[in-house]
Parts: C-alpha cells; sequence; structure tokens
C-alpha cells in the first residue's frame, strides 16, 4: 500500500493526462544517448541530471506551487545540455509545460519571452558551431532546429484555451438543464397540490353556500375544512417561497458563469455533479461563498480561468475555489469584508476555512458533516 502511495505521489503522472505524457518521455530517449560516450563519475553525474529534469518536469503536473522555479530550472538544463552536448531538443518538453499549463496571460507571456530567450541563445550557440565546424546542414534541418521547440508552446497554449472553453460550455448546457428540469418540478409541484387543493376549497365553498340557508352545522363543518385547508396551501406556498430564495449550487455556478463570460475568464468545474446532492444549507453556504469568490476575481485576479472543485468524504464537504491570477497579499486582505464574511459563514457551521496566494489564489472551504447537514 505505501509502496502504491510513493507510485502515485511521486512517480506517475496524474491520471487526468491518461497515457499521452509516458509517449511522449519516448522522445527523451536521445537524451540519454548523448551521454552514452561519457566515461567515470561525469557519465552518471549527467544521467541523475536527465533523471532530475523528468523528476521536474513531473511534478509541474501535480502542484501549481512554485511553478516558474520550476520551468526555470529546465531552462537551465535545456541550455546546459545545448552548450555541452549541442542538443536543443530538451527545450521541447519546456515548451509543452509552458503552453499547457492554466497561467494567467500574464505569467504566460512572462513564461514565453524568457522561454524564447533562452532558446534563442542555445540556438544561436548550436548555428554557430555548425557553421564553424565541418557538419553542413541544409535550411529545411535548421528550420527542424529551429521550430520544433519553439512551435508547441503556441500550440499547446491554443488547446488548451480551446479545451477549457468546450468544457466551460458542456458545464455551462448541463447546468441550464438541470435547471429547466428544477423549473419543471416546481411547476408540477404548484400544479399538483395548490392546484388540486384550490379546486377542493372551491368545490366546499360551493357546498357551504347550498348548506348555509337549510343546514347552519354542515355549512360550519365545510367552512372549518376550507379554513384548515386554506392554511396548509399557505405553508405550501411559504415552503416553495423559501426553497426558491435558497440558492443552490445549480444557480450559483449558472450565475458565476455569466459574469465570468462577461469578464472573458473560463468557469471550470470538477465534481459538480455529486455535489448536487449535498443538503441544502450546505450548498446554500458554498453558494455564497462562491459568489463572493466570483466577485473579488473579476474585481482583482487578472485571471483568464476561475476553478472550482468539489469533494466529500466520510466526514467533510469540502469546496476549492481557485483562479490562475496574480493572487494577493493576505496582509493586505486580512480584513477585507469579503474575506471575513466567507470565514464567518463557515465559522458558524464549525468549519474551516484557508486562504492562499501562490500561482494565483485558492480558498479551500470545509464544512463537517454533522447532525443536520448528514444527506
Amino acid at each position: 500500500m505505501n509502496m502504491k502511495k510513493f507510485l502515485r505521489t511521486q512517480i506517475l503522472f496524474p491520471q487526468y493526462l491518461g497515457l499521452a505524457p509516458y509517449f511522449w518521455l519516448i522522445f527523451m530517449l536521445p537524451a540519454f544517448s548523448v551521454i552514452t560516450d561519457i566515461q567515470g563519475m561525469a557519465k552518471y553525474f549527467w544521467l541523475a541530471v536527465i533523471v532530475v529534469y523528468i523528476k521536474i518536469y513531473r511534478d509541474c503536473f501535480m502542484t501549481a506551487k512554485h511553478f516558474s522555479l520550476r520551468v526555470s530550472i529546465q531552462l537551465v538544463i535545456d541550455m546546459t545540455f545545448a552548450f555541452v552536448f549541442n542538443y536543443i531538443f530538451l527545450f521541447v518538453f519546456t515548451s509543452f509545460l509552458i503552453g499547457s499549463f492554466p497561467v494567467s496571460k500574464k505569467v504566460f507571456k512572462r513564461l514565453l519571452w524568457t522561454f524564447y530567450l533562452a532558446l534563442g541563445v542555445s540556438l544561436s550557440w548550436i548555428l554557430y558551431i555548425v557553421y564553424t565546424g565541418t557538419t553542413k546542414i541544409d535550411i529545411f534541418e535548421i528550420a527542424l532546429l529551429i521550430l520544433s521547440p519553439a512551435l508547441p508552446v503556441i500550440a499547446s497554449r491554443s488547446l488548451g484555451e480551446q479545451q477549457a472553453k468546450r468544457q466551460a460550455l458542456r458545464e455551462e448546457n448541463q447546468r441550464l438543464r438541470l435547471l429547466a428540469t428544477e423549473r419543471d418540478r416546481i411547476a408540477q409541484a404548484l400544479h399538483d397540490d395548490l392546484g388540486q387543493s384550490f379546486s377542493l376549497i372551491a368545490l366546499k365553498a360551493e357546498v357551504a353556500q347550498k348548506f348555509m340557508e337549510k343546514d347552519l352545522a354542515k355549512t360550519k363543518e365545510q367552512l372549518e375544512q376550507i379554513a384548515n385547508e386554506s392554511r396548509n396551501d399557505l405553508k405550501l406556498v411559504r415552503q416553495i417561497v423559501r426553497d426558491l430564495k435558497n440558492e443552490t449550487l445549480i444557480q450559483a455556478l449558472h450565475e458565476a458563469s455569466e459574469k465570468l463570460k462577461q469578464a472573458k475568464i473560463v468557469l471550470l468545474v470538477e465534481n459538480e455533479t455529486s455535489a448536487m446532492n449535498w443538503k441544502q444549507e450546505v450548498q446554500q453556504i458554498f453558494a455564497r461563498n462562491i459568489n463572493e469568490a466570483v466577485t473579488n476575481a473579476i474585481r482583482h485576479s487578472q485571471a483568464d480561468i476561475f476553478t472550482v472543485i468539489f469533494n466529500e468524504d466520510e466526514y467533510n464537504y469540502q469546496v476549492i475555489i481557485k483562479d490562475n491570477g496574480t493572487g494577493f497579499s493576505l496582509k493586505e486582505k486580512q480584513d477585507s469584508f469579503g474575506i471575513i464574511g466567507m470565514k464567518q459563514r463557515i465559522e458558524r457551521v464549525s468549519g474551516t476555512s484557508s486562504f492562499e496566494a501562490k500561482n494565483g489564489t485558492q480558498i479551500t472551504l470545509t464544512i463537517p458533516k454533522k447532525k443536520g447537514t448528514e444527506n
């Protein structure tokens, strides 16, 4: 069991990536081949450098923490192989990584220019070595040398943005279907319960009218039944109005999608379907906090992706809200009414909240399951 956990947390790529990253590692084999002729301890040193490179590359897909630092280390290794072994193709991995990772446009531009600077310097060195040596290459080989590492960063960025938009559209369509289903349910409840009840009241009123001059006792009985039925209907109407006022996660996410779309921010949601079955009280608390987080993201984050992740285990409900924006200073924001309000809502039900600012903003909200909040 410990070995499985070690492999999952330290060696294997995330499951959502499928087999793609293992396929790409095949292209790491030429990097091993360039060190085969090295003798002694130096060979083991360069072998260790490649292993560290693969480990850093893999860890970037596991957590957003220190992403820019990891990319910088990869670029140093990329340039080292270019200058020592005249091998440029390690840049392909860094190129794909920068393009596919969901960072803000500002961070992406900074990493992109850093990448192209490192690539340009390395290519200049290799082309200098080629043209001053005995090896000659034609224009097509030069184009391959330049475009192979230069293009994946743009292509993967564009592909990632398109995939995120398609995913957001699918999720929003599913939300609209659920909202339509809920609207139909309420309409059916109004028809079945109140409609029949009003018909019964009307019928009893007609019967009471007929008995009014002949039998006052029966008239009184009918009027009492009408009064009781009316009181029950009033309770039902109040319950329906209360349910309509209670905001659900579907409603919150639909409103969030509309607001974020206007700000040109893509909304991504994970495990949404399972959260729809959470207790109404829990949904309402999380819904209000999601609304607050959306407002903050639109005003301050400069993000282009906003993610909501729903988790549940035996003991807790949890919502993780994060964006890929500029983050914030906890010192500056700890007294903000928005954050105070979010904390207070969670604390009222004995929950916990945490706020982090690393590669964007991440808010983690947890509500314990207890009597009154279990499904």
